[in-house]
This record gives C-alpha cells, sequence and structure tokens, in this order.
C-alpha cells in the first residue's frame, strides 16, 4: 500500500479514541492505522512498517513492555520514534525515562495538534539522526557506511550483501514511479522478513536508495538467506504487472538510450562478500569488491546471488 504522507501506527487505548484520532490526525498530513493490542500492533508494524508508533495502552502492562520491548530491540527497525499517550497519574507517579523505550510523550487530555506536532518533530529527528530512507524507514546510505565500518574495526566477520532489482527503470518508466514505489517497499520487506527469519540477532538491513539495498549477517546464513530472498521476490513480483504482461513474462519500454526494447519480469542479483573469508580491514576495499561481484552477478538471467569467498 502507497503511503504518500508519514504513515503512522498508533495502538488506542479503544476503539473511540483510535476513531478520533485517526481522523484528527490525517488533517495534519498524516496516514494513520489504528491497533487495539500489542499482537494486533505488531502483525501491522511488520506487515507495512510505520514511520511513528504512538502507544496509548497503559504501560505499566504485560502487552505494553513486551511490544515497546519487542520493536525497540528490532536490529532492523528499532530506530523508529516511539510516543507514549500518558495520564496524569503516570507522570504525577514518576517514570524511569532512561529505562522506558519511547522518545517522547504527551499527557492526556491533549489537542490533537499537539500529537501531530510531536510525530512530526520525531519524524524529522529520526530523519537527522538515522539518515534513514524516506521510502521504506529503513537506515541510509550513511548510517550503512558507518555499521560496515563498525563491524571492520571490531574484528567479527561478517557477510555484507548488495542486491539490486533487475530491469527496475524499465519498469518504472512503463508503469510510473508510483507503481514504481510499491515494488521498492515489497522488496525491503521480503528483505526484512527474510533477515528476521533466518539472519539472526546481530543482522542488519539497510536501504542505499532507489532499488539498491543492503544486509549484513553472519557468514554461515548468508547463501540461505539469499536463496529465499530471491525466491520470495521472484514469487510476488509478477503480482506487480499488468495480467497480459505478466503471462507473456516480459513488457515493452525504452533502455537508458531511449530506445525501444523488450524487458523481462524484474529479478534480483545479490553480490556478498565473505569477510570471514576475504580478511578485509578497510571499508573501501569491501564496497570495491561488492562491485566487482556485483558486475558478474549483473550479467546472469533472471535472480542469482554470488558469495564471494576469495582470500
Amino acid at each position: 500500500m502507497e503511503h504518500a504522507n508519514p504513515n503512522v501506527l498508533i495502538v488506542a487505548q479503544t476503539a473511540e479514541e483510535g476513531a478520533t484520532l485517526q481522523d484528527r490526525l490525517q488533517l495534519y498530513g498524516l496516514t494513520v492505522r489504528i491497533a487495539l493490542n500489542g499482537s494486533n500492533a505488531l502483525d501491522l508494524f511488520y506487515a507495512d512498517p510505520p514511520q511513528c508508533l504512538v502507544f496509548g495502552h497503559e504501560i505499566a502492562t504485560d502487552d505494553g513492555h513486551s511490544l515497546l520491548k519487542d520493536i525497540k530491540a528490532d536490529n532492523v527497525y528499532g530506530h523508529l520514534p516511539v510516543i507514549l499517550i500518558i495520564g496524569e497519574k503516570d507522570r504525577d507517579a514518576g517514570i524511569d525515562w532512561s529505562a522506558m523505550p519511547a522518545d517522547d510523550y504527551v499527557v492526556r487530555p491533549f489537542p490533537p495538534a499537539e500529537l501531530a506536532s510531536r510525530i512530526l518533530l520525531c519524524l524529522a529527528r529520526a530523519s537527522r539522526d538515522v539518515n534513514a530512507n524516506p521510502l521504506t524507514g529503513l537506515p541510509g546510505n550513511l548510517t550503512i557506511t558507518r555499521e560496515a565500518e563498525r563491524r571492520l574495526a571490531s574484528g567479527d566477520p561478517f557477510a555484507l550483501a548488495y542486491l539490486d532489482i533487475d530491469h527496475f527503470k524499465a519498469f518504472n518508466d512503463r508503469y510510473g514511479f508510483s507503481r514504481g514505489d510499491e515494488v521498492l517497499r515489497m522488496c525491503a520487506r521480503v528483505v526484512v522478513n527474510v533477515i528476521r527469519t533466518l539472519g539472526g540477532d546481530d543482522s542488519y538491513v539497510g536501504h542505499v536508495g532507489g532499488d539498491d539495498f543492503v544486509f549484513m549477517a553472519n557468514p554461515g546464513v548468508a547463501a540461505a538467506v539469499c536463496k529465499r530472498i530471491t525466491e520470495d521476490f521472484d514469487r510476488i513480483v509478477p503480482s506487480f504487472y499488468d495480467e497480459e504482461d505478466s503471462i507473456r513474462g516480459n513488457i515493452q519500454s525504452v533502455d537508458r538510450q531511449g530506445n525501444p526494447h523488450v524487458f523481462p519480469i524484474m529479478s534480483i542479483s545479490i553480490a556478498v562478500v565473505d569477510t570471514q573469508v576475504a580478511h578485509i580491514a578497510h571499508i573501501a576495499e569491501l564496497f570495491a569488491r561488492v562491485a566487482e561481484v556485483k558486475s558478474f552477478v549483473k550479467r546472469l538471467p533472471g535472480s542469482n546471488y554470488i558469495i564471494d569467498r576469495r582470500k
């Protein structure tokens, strides 16, 4: 689903509160979805990750603590801002904010304009601090580079994978940027869901920009992750084409020189460098190695991955 405006998920205390907030906050240019409990919130969160979570339940409940802990501990979306809606008694009782997995709060009763302002401020702060991609909410290029440098400096081996969607420009030219953005969000969800399932606690996903994504994980799971990503992408991507194009297996579009050309259904290419074998010490060497592998895998038809284990 496309979100032209910032996407906010609200865990409301009651259905009435949720409906009121959804109605009022949309006047401030926000796309709002409502959940009424932690389980429902997690389902909505991972099905279509928001850019901000507003939590209106009692924070002392097990459901509340579990949800906030799960969100903030997530190795991909833990950077997303969380705003609490609290009562006067919560504020007066004193909250240990150093231990609270939240970024801001409002106190009931409050005008919708105040919550809207706090949401927009949190989004602006998160964008500055994390360099998040505005389309997918994933960490951007600067943050990816810092994470790769941190891992190289630690000396712990990891696999860095660079993902690129093949024939994406042709799809964009044929169907338009709106549908192209839907494909990018789908690709982000595929990568994140596979990493959450197979990648382990120390895995990482970033969105370089456009149709380029990165993940980092333990070298031992790199092959399984790549295999699942290519399989899931290939299964889902035909649904983004018009039926006649999907059945035919190609589209008519133009190449980078503006010449008419026939392009197959989009696929995905993944170039992986295993630092456990390569013994890479510098970030420039790592990215140069990935670019080299990418040039090889892009020549192969369909979805493919190559893991570089050269010494």
